[in-house]
């Protein structure tokens, strides 16, 4: 939203379009969505320019037969797609919840159950791909106790805000603010609940590890594996993708990666966040068009 308009305003109309978008019936809205990302491709061709910059810098297209201007269209159109349903989540039942992932599953979730039994919480790691608000919604119906997420601030205040509202009322979980540092994640964990980290975006050169990924080094948050070293905590992957359908999802909760003891601290973050990188590549390869590839991925250039 433009910065000259008022905070209040800038709430009164995301207000506004969470009431409009709930109002319509689920198809409809999702259509919506995907028109909304039809739009936005136009609308902000700064978005397109650092999708299309992202794809010469990788080696993904090279295996694909769809024209890059198809695959544009598929990555705005599911992005517009989940505002609608990180929006509906206001008028989303918890039997309706369940029910977007009978179709594709929800699987490993064993994995969760056994980490928590261990009585020092559990540690999830994911990428924005699929739907992961909805994914955080349905792990809050199994779960004892609310996830927590730990989220980078969003630049517009207001836009923050909202987001952070709407996601603890009617997403099942807490935000943990990154920028607050590590001794709140360490407390969530001793209360023996789950953590929730997304590692896919990019990193300053004194925060992450240059790591391979889709062919080219990418600087990578390491604050996950110095985490997983520090409390001798496995972490597990976990992923989610939009079936065919548009309306149900699948989910998948891999088993649990352990940290490195082995090796001299330096070189084992860096083999481990290597080991998270690869798994989460490895599922993009599978869906590219769901994952955030208007994000400035390879920013952080290697020295």
């Amino acid at each position: 939203m433009a910065s000259g308009v008022p905070f209040f305003v800038q709430q009164r109309l995301l207000v506004i379009l969470r009431w409009t978008i709930c109002t319509l019936p689920e198809k409809t809205a999702l259509l919506l969505g995907s028109r909304i990302g039809d739009l936005l491709r136009i609308l902000i061709p700064k978005k397109v320019f650092i999708l299309r910059d992202n794809l010469s810098k990788c080696n993904l297209m090279g295996d694909r037969r769809e024209r890059p201007r198809d695959f544009e269209r598929k990555v705005f159109r599911h992005f517009g797609m989940l505002g609608v349903e990180f929006l509906r989540m206001k008028v989303l039942s918890d039997e309706m919840v369940r029910e977007k992932f009978s179709r594709g599953g929800w699987n490993g979730i064993e994995h969760v159950y056994k980490e928590l039994e261990r009585g020092n919480g559990a540690i999830v790691f994911s990428g924005h791909l699929g739907n992961w608000e909805l994914v955080i919604r349905r792990m809050a119906l199994d779960l004892v106790t609310s996830p927590n997420t730990v989220i980078r601030p969003i630049k517009n205040p207001a836009v923050h805000d909202f987001v952070v509202h709407h996601r603890e009322a009617y997403g099942g979980g807490r935000s943990l603010l990154s920028t607050v540092g590590v001794r709140p994640l360490i407390r969530a964990l001793s209360r023996g609940e789950v953590l929730n980290i997304v590692i896919d975006q990019n990193a300053m050169a004194a925060e992450g590890e240059f790591v391979p990924f889709f062919g080219r080094l990418a600087c990578t948050h390491s604050s996950l594996a110095k985490l997983s070293l520090f409390l001798g905590t496995p972490v597990i992957p976990a992923l989610s993708y939009r079936l065919s359908d548009g309306l149900h999802h699948s989910a998948v909760f891999a088993p649990p990666i352990p940290p490195i003891t082995d090796l001299p601290k330096n070189e084992a973050i860096h083999m481990m966040t290597e080991r998270y990188t690869n798994f989460l590549e490895e599922a993009i390869r599978a869906h590219p068009e769901q994952w955030i590839w208007m994000h400035r991925r390879w920013k952080t250039l290697p020295p």
